[in-house]
């Protein structure tokens, strides 16, 4: 995986890359603002509404989810936290109680002396009364007394006696009396006698005290659990707010305000803005990333880039303008079918599914067009790969209208079960997928045309035999046409073979000889019998004129409008290659061999810079030595394709062309493999003897 080098993007951004960055950047802007750029209305609070309000986009009403923040806070009940030693002192007071009771009741001291110790270490507050009615009882009440005290206590304080000091003194109060009745009430259902009932109460309640306390921090901590678990109260997008008539009340005025609907002169919505001209920013710059990364091919071609942002802000103009009757009616797949067919397929895919992020927010970032723009954009690409005729993206178009209608359907059922809704969104998304190939087939040319761009569509129309330049070679140079058909057919299967443009390769065999159109007879394949105009000439001149046939073949495809490739491949098709016949010839007939230059005989061109022109040199090469072959066998062929293609290889003509030892390995191969079928043996078909003295019998008339 390779390194990301953002240096490296950095420093070789250009100034036209640049300004095509910000021209896209600003045109993107503009055309996103108009659908994210909210409608404001001159109203103020307390008056009636004169239509009615809608939310542009899903927003939060503050007011309402405040009132319910407030409610769920109140609901939360004060917390308390409980003491278990107020307890544990109670209980412990009941035992020590009794304990010193039975110590006292051991001594032989007079009941006066015993009740004053028992008062000394009881802090219960026990009149004398009760205490002498406590020493005086026997011991099997006593323990019962103390058994039953400390159940009641145990039920008293495991009911929480509460004390909130934000609370009346009443309501604490209140809370200890309710305490002090349940003792009661134990001791009157008790099966004790009447003294013992009372003695048992008065311990009782004197030992009942607050041992639940407010806990401040919990509480305000079970109010913010509240407040964070409160969902907030929102207002949808298309929601009404106010309705025709209705008054604008302080809540419904604040969220008009804070949707930006008031007219308040003031530039409440500058972070929309700010936020968008991010986000667009941001998707531009990894778009141009990626193709500076993985199609710097494209990248270095400023055109080829101002091509693709072209066609981004075209797509998006027309989900903006679309959107507004239907956003199911925009065509999402015309961008991708346009840049598959003018650029490739993976340029296509990639940037598709970026700028869905644009057609989206156009339409409020609606994520159902999301979805759509996304698949379009995957189909789109791969669909329309091989095509044979401009009626092909319409049909193309079919298979895609069928995924949008499926896609559509699907979303919008699960969404919503209002049918005539869903059949209509259904029935846009079809007429939408026929304009994108209508659209698609209308600009093309265009394209095509602007950028010098040869779509296979282009190149399939540039084949056809009734073109004026094919037609002007197959009258004057019949020869040369023959020749361009079995190169053609060669570079064909040796371009499918290595991974190059078949389609490419064949058309332009089809053009790269005819500047041979303006001298014939000069070129051995157009010369009938054995009268040879250059036996007439010099060498240096027949050369001379072999050599021009490669200009006079640019001049006719500039004259023709060929596209540049074309020119291109007429260039390049031999190269600086040595017209060594004529070379070798000049030497021989020379007195000062040493004189004789090689520059004077080498073609001015261009060594091949594409695959598909290094294919088409050695087809060009292979196909006419062949034919010079007086009995071709496989042995022969074989021999002389493998001449040829070192001969190239060595001579430094392959070099820029990107064809590596293993492509040549196939290229001969295929090469092979359709010469045999060109120069099979064919059988000779006997003569009737007896039908030829018959034939010499008849007499033909006219």
């Amino acid at each position: 995986m390779g390194t990301i080098n953002l240096r490296g993007f950095l420093a070789d951004n250009k100034v036209k890359h640049i300004l095509i960055y910000l021209c896209t950047f600003l045109i993107i802007y503009f055309t996103l603002i108009t659908s994210l750029s909210t409608k404001t209305y001159d109203i103020k609070e307390g008056e009636i509404a004169k239509v009615s309000i809608r939310a542009q986009r899903n927003t939060i009403d503050e007011a309402a989810t405040s009132a319910r923040k407030k409610e769920a806070v109140s609901l939360v009940p004060p917390q308390y936290t409980v003491k278990t030693d107020v307890k544990d002192n109670a209980i412990n007071t009941i035992t020590t109680l009794f304990v010193k009771v039975t110590q006292v009741n051991e001594s032989n001291i007079d009941i006066k002396e015993k009740t004053l110790q028992v008062a000394n270490s009881s802090n219960i507050g026990l009149s004398e009364e009760d205490i002498t009615n406590l020493i005086k009882m026997n011991s099997v009440n006593m323990v019962n007394l103390k058994n039953f005290l400390i159940d009641t206590m145990n039920d008293v304080y495991d009911l929480s006696i509460q004390f909130n000091p934000n609370l009346s003194a009443e309501v604490n109060n209140e809370n200890l009396k309710k305490a002090q009745d349940i003792v009661q009430m134990n001791f009157n259902r008790s099966k004790f006698d009447k003294a013992t009932r009372d003695l048992g109460t008065a311990i009782g309640v004197r030992l009942v005290k607050h041992n639940s306390f407010f806990d401040k921090e919990k509480t305000e901590e079970m109010k913010n659990n509240a407040i964070n678990n409160t969902p907030p109260v929102v207002i949808k997008k298309d929601q009404i707010i106010v309705m025709e008539g209705e008054q604008i009340t302080p809540e419904k005025y604040a969220t008009l305000k804070s949707l930006g609907l008031i007219n308040t002169n003031t530039k409440s919505e500058w972070y929309i803005y700010i936020s968008l001209g991010v986000l667009i920013a941001l998707v531009l710059f990894i778009e141009s990333f990626y193709i500076y990364k993985y199609q710097n091919d494209i990248y270095k071609d400023w055109s080829k880039f101002l091509l693709v942002n072209i066609i981004n802000c075209i797509s998006l103009i027309l989900a903006r303008v679309l959107g507004m009757v239907s956003p199911f009616l925009i065509p999402f797949a015309f961008a991708p079918i346009l840049l598959t067919l003018l650029l490739n397929y993976k340029v296509s895919l990639t940037v598709g599914v970026i700028n869905a992020v644009f057609i989206s927010g156009a339409l409020n970032f609606n994520s159902d067009i999301l979805i759509l723009a996304i698949l379009n954009a995957v189909v789109g690409a791969l669909v329309i790969q091989k095509l044979q005729q401009r009626n092909d993206i319409l049909f193309s178009c079919l298979y895609i209208a069928v995924m949008n209608v499926i896609t559509t359907l699907s979303i919008g059922f699960l969404l919503s079960n209002n049918i005539k809704d869903n059949l209509t969104r259904a029935g846009f998304s079809i007429v939408g997928s026929g304009l994108a190939g209508i659209l698609t087939i209308g600009v093309l040319p265009a394209f095509e045309s602007v950028f010098d761009i040869v779509t296979n569509i282009k190149l399939l129309e540039l084949s056809n035999p009734n073109n004026p330049l094919l037609k002007k070679l197959l009258l004057e140079a019949p020869g040369t046409y023959h020749h361009s058909i079995l190169v053609a057919n060669l570079a064909e299967v040796a371009a499918e073979a290595i991974g190059g443009n078949p389609v490419l390769a064949r058309v332009c065999s089809y053009y790269h000889d005819v500047g041979k159109i303006k001298r014939p007879y000069f070129f051995k394949e157009n010369q009938i019998g054995n009268d040879n105009p250059h036996n007439k000439i010099t060498a240096n001149l027949s050369a001379l004129i072999i050599i021009s046939h490669v200009k006079d073949g640019l001049e006719l495809a500039k004259e023709y409008r060929l596209p540049q490739i074309i020119h291109d491949i007429i260039e390049q098709h031999h190269g600086n290659s040595l017209v060594k016949y004529f070379y070798v010839t000049a030497k021989n007939k020379s007195e000062n061999p040493e004189e004789i230059l090689e520059d004077d005989f080498r073609y001015q061109g261009r060594n091949p810079i594409s695959k598909e022109a290094g294919i088409i040199m050695l087809a060009d090469s292979v196909e006419a030595a062949v034919r010079s072959i007086s009995e071709p066998t496989q042995t022969k062929i074989e021999e002389m394709v493998n001449n040829i293609i070192k001969s190239k290889l060595n001579e430094g003509q392959l070099d820029n062309c990107n064809i590596t030892l293993k492509d040549l390995n196939e290229i001969k191969e295929a090469f092979l493999k359709a010469l045999t079928g060109i120069y099979h043996q064919r059988i000779e078909y006997p003569t009737d003897k007896w039908n030829i003295t018959h034939d010499k019998t008849v007499e033909v008339k006219l």
